[in-house]
């Protein structure tokens, strides 16, 4: 329901469900700036309106766009409500896709639950969960690879290696580099699994860190947008975040727990190259 009009030449803003809804010409340069401008968790393209729904916390970039590309100064309408309040949400999490960078910058991974692609996983949000940090120009550690800190007990260790060996098996997974993935899971367990293995593992990343912070010191840390995926696709996900232009927003992971079917099958899903969306496949434990 609207809360008021605004009609301005061959521009329009409305407030729309809590939301900045504009209708405007179309103009590529426009589109583009309002996609670099606007973190895409904010917008929203609505194709039965064909109108950009933006939140109203950037209402301000809305009029300066709209002015340099139409010559226009629109007024903007009131804003009504408070923000949405973080919220707690047990989502069932069909399929995961990869964090990529967006046009505004950040990094961010679509995931399909409750019947579309409705949830968004800032790229943060994963690393933080999986114990990894944000090294995009190296490869993850073995730690990484199984998606455990580097304070997991060896019970922690072989419940995460058997969880991701069910999940990256390539009789099993349909996703590229299954098999690649797979043996990294393998070696990454054969080496925290042995106890001496893994003391000498963890004295060489010190030895890395150390080094690393020399090569780096006075450098300028420059953001890459290097695709990234989680370990896992799929689950019964409890997370913290805000319900955003009819996308719920992850601000924290709180637990990650296998979808099961009651007969002790566990989900596994995939997604093949050339594919138009993703297979599930129920196994056992």
């Amino acid at each position: 329901m609207y809360t008021r009009n605004l009609f301005t030449a061959d521009c329009r803003v409305d407030l729309v469900n809590g939301a900045l809804a504009i209708t405007s010409p179309y103009d590529a340069n426009f589109v583009a700036a309002l996609k670099a401008t606007i973190p895409g968790s904010d917008r929203k393209w609505d194709p039965d309106s064909k109108r950009w729904m933006v939140s109203t916390a950037f209402g301000s970039q809305v009029k300066q766009l709209i002015q340099q590309h139409y010559g226009i100064a629109v007024s903007l309408p009131e804003r009504t409500g408070e923000p949405t309040a973080s919220e707690l949400r047990l989502l069932d999490v069909r399929y995961l896709g990869a964090a990529k960078g967006r046009d505004d910058g950040s990094e961010t991974a679509f995931a399909w639950a409750n019947g579309g692609w409705n949830v968004i996983f800032p790229k943060k949000v994963l690393l933080e969960y999986f114990g990894q940090t944000a090294r995009p120009d190296e490869s993850p550690t073995l730690y990484g690879v199984l998606g455990v800190s580097q304070s997991a007990d060896p019970a922690e260790l072989k419940a995460a290696w058997k969880r991701l060996a069910r999940t990256w098996h390539p009789d099993i997974s349909k996703e590229p580099g299954s098999a690649e993935q797979f043996r990294a899971i393998q070696e990454a367990y054969e080496v925290l699994g042995n106890p001496t293995m893994r003391a000498k593992y963890n004295a060489g990343l010190v030895f890395e860190a150390l080094a690393a912070a020399h090569s780096k010191k006075g450098e300028n840390q420059v953001s890459s947008r290097v695709e990234w995926r989680a370990p896992l696709r799929c689950g019964l996900i409890l997370v913290e975040g805000n319900a955003r232009l009819g996308r719920f927003i992850v601000t924290k992971i709180v637990q990650w727990a296998d979808l099961t079917d009651g007969r002790g099958n566990v989900l596994v899903t995939s997604w093949a190259l050339g594919n138009d969306t993703f297979t599930e496949a129920w196994i056992p434990a």
